[in-house]
């Protein structure tokens, strides 16, 4: 034993808990970008209509970057998944090759 084992059972399990994740992200962005741009609702043409765009301005590039999360969320939730689908098949592998030794 070397101290580097992976569990592939509970690597592939928390690879699809994090890739269940992703949904209830998306479902809360979703929400949030339903919301709009909060501040066109304030009503005001005059000197505070520049705060309100910039703020719709800052809501939008901000929901824009969250969305990007959501595709790390779904990476992430794959490649662990991936690696405990690879650590089984190198065992399953290993095993059937060990017991393929003979041994004279």
């Amino acid at each position: 034993m070397t101290g580097y084992e992976i569990a592939s059972g509970a690597v592939g399990r928390e690879g699809t808990n994090v890739g269940d994740q992703r949904t209830v992200y998306d479902a809360a962005l979703q929400r949030l970008s339903e919301r709009g741009y909060g501040s066109l609702s304030w009503g005001d043409d005059g000197l505070f209509g520049t705060f309100a765009a910039a703020y719709a301005a800052c809501t939008q590039v901000s929901l824009t970057a969250l969305t990007g999360v959501s595709g790390e969320l779904d990476g992430t939730g794959q490649g662990l998944t991936g690696v405990a689908r690879n650590a089984r098949d190198t065992e399953d592998f290993n095993a059937e090759d060990v017991g393929g030794i003979t041994w004279a």
